[in-house]
């Protein structure tokens, strides 16, 4: 049974008791029963023709314009998983796979759907990966400051689900987020939910000690609390090159380890390699 269906099942036996006000589209609308019962089906009709949407029935013009990168924890995508066998790591623990951005839902393709079409793997992968550009160019969101306020580090907080996968093209996310920062030296990042980015440049030795702090606090605080988690590690992005600064112990926290680049921004206070958290 569809969604307007259980309504009209569930809704035409309830008699409104004669004391309590009556607050219905009807009064906004100014109609009738029959017609309430008309407008409300034909919305919840929409709502769920969109909610069902299959990905069969888009055009390929659809279908392009729908299709869009995103990172997701590897976690969810098991090895051996033959839906996912085109997944592109983006980072350890992260995978980079293409989904659709459909009004009701975001669809994850299964490999079945990306090898179907006249488009090769390489093309779809640029399309899904221009459009999310797109959104990062475009998305409303909050970016909030952590920590002193000579601090670079932020958190990127929206609505979109694709807000974390903004991560995949850190170089135009640092220019729109953290406008001005010299990022020369790197930056040190999280995706720690799909709504959300956590960043900071490596400028100086007191703003990258902040960044080892404030990052991993807030990657752990978002990837706990966030409805749509993705990972609580933290990352350095370097000339286009990523490292994993976090490793997970017995006892599920994380350790934090400084790199080379990064042991040369802090100064001869830090031994290479040294534990920071």
């Amino acid at each position: 049974m569809r969604l307007f269906d259980r309504w009209r099942a569930s809704a035409g036996t309830t008699t409104p008791s004669s004391s309590t006000p009556r607050r219905t589209v009807a009064e906004v609308h100014d109609t009738d029963d029959a017609a309430l019962d008309d407008v409300v089906r034909a919305h919840l009709e929409r709502l769920t023709a969109a909610a069902e949407n299959s990905p069969d029935t888009l055009g390929p013009r659809e279908f392009e314009a729908a299709l869009t990168s995103r990172l997701v924890a590897q976690r969810d995508l098991p090895p051996g998983d033959r839906r996912y066998q085109y997944v592109t790591p983006f980072a350890p623990h992260v995978a980079e796979v293409l989904t659709l951005d459909l009004p009701m839902a975001v669809v994850t393709l299964p490999q079945e759907r990306v090898a179907v079409g006249q488009r090769s793997f390489s093309a779809l992968v640029s399309i899904g990966r221009q459009n999310l550009e797109r959104t990062l160019r475009t998305a409303e969101v909050e970016v909030r400051a952590v920590g002193d306020r000579r601090s670079a580090c932020r958190t990127v907080v929206g609505d979109s689900p694709y807000t974390g996968s903004f991560a995949r093209f850190l170089s135009e996310a640092a220019a729109r987020f953290l406008p001005g920062a010299d990022t020369g030296n790197g930056v040190v990042f999280a995706v720690p939910d799909r709504h959300a980015l956590v960043l900071s440049p490596c400028t100086t030795a007191p703003v990258t000690a902040a960044a080892l702090e404030h990052v991993p606090a807030q990657a752990r605080l978002l990837f706990d609390t966030g409805s749509g988690p993705v990972s609580p590690h933290v990352y350095h992005w370097y000339h286009r090159r990523l490292t994993c600064l976090t490793t997970e112990e017995p006892d599920g926290s994380l350790s934090l380890t400084t790199t080379p680049v990064l042991d040369t921004v802090l100064g001869a206070t830090r031994r290479p390699g040294a534990r920071v958290g």
